[in-house]
């Protein structure tokens, strides 16, 4: 019995994946590095995040088609968590920006990126959130506040979904946590502000 492995054909296959695999880690560097750039505008209303979200977008878009070409690659977790980090800066300075709020489906994304991505952009609403305070923008941050508890509160009811969404039970967990401790802030900033307001309103009057 002759056992015949096609090795050269294999050999070829494989360095063509593993270049491939080369490019799209270099490739998400770069969509990284947009990511966080479009945050930190939109953060700071830097005039330059509108440029950042589009060519975030538009460097996203040509990281996928190239991915596609390669089936083991678009369906890993290396794939899959860039996308999530895309949709996270996409979905948050759609926000910000009081832009529509696109869905799975508009941003061509998996359904599970889009829940993890959404997820870890309630961190970034939370530090959007204390940099209104520093601003003195109290009720635009109790909103902001407002925002990430509608989006937690839709995407615990997918709870149900961890054996298929892998890490989903443990983000929810931290997310609420942060969600319980960022609300405790507020409640405590504001009910100060009130008062320093009120002891001035009173010494006013005492004048």
């Amino acid at each position: 019995m002759v056992i015949d492995i096609p090795i050269e054909d294999l050999m070829k296959y494989l360095e063509n994946l593993y270049s491939a695999r080369e490019y799209l880690i270099k490739q998400s560097r770069d969509i990284l590095t947009l990511c966080r750039r479009a945050i930190v505008s939109c953060i700071h209303d830097n005039p330059e995040a509108a440029r950042y979200v589009s060519e975030l977008m538009m460097l996203f878009e040509k990281y996928k088609e190239f991915a596609k070409m390669y089936p083991q690659l678009f369906f890993s977790n290396f794939y899959r968590s860039i996308e999530s980090e895309y949709v996270e800066a996409i979905e948050f300075c759609s926000i910000i920006r009081g832009n529509k709020f696109p869905s799975y489906k508009d941003l061509d994304v998996s359904p599970t990126s889009f829940v993890l991505g959404l997820l870890d952009m309630l961190g970034e609403l939370k530090r959007y959130s204390l940099e209104l305070i520093k601003r003195e923008r109290y009720d635009e941050s109790l909103h902001v506040f407002e925002v990430a508890e509608n989006i937690f509160n839709q995407l615990e009811e997918l709870a149900f979904a961890e054996n298929v969404i892998t890490g989903l039970k443990r983000k929810l967990d931290i997310y609420r946590k942060v969600l319980d401790d960022w609300k405790e802030l507020l409640i405590d900033i504001v009910s100060r502000e009130k008062l320093k307001k009120i002891i001035e309103q009173v010494k006013s009057h005492q004048r």
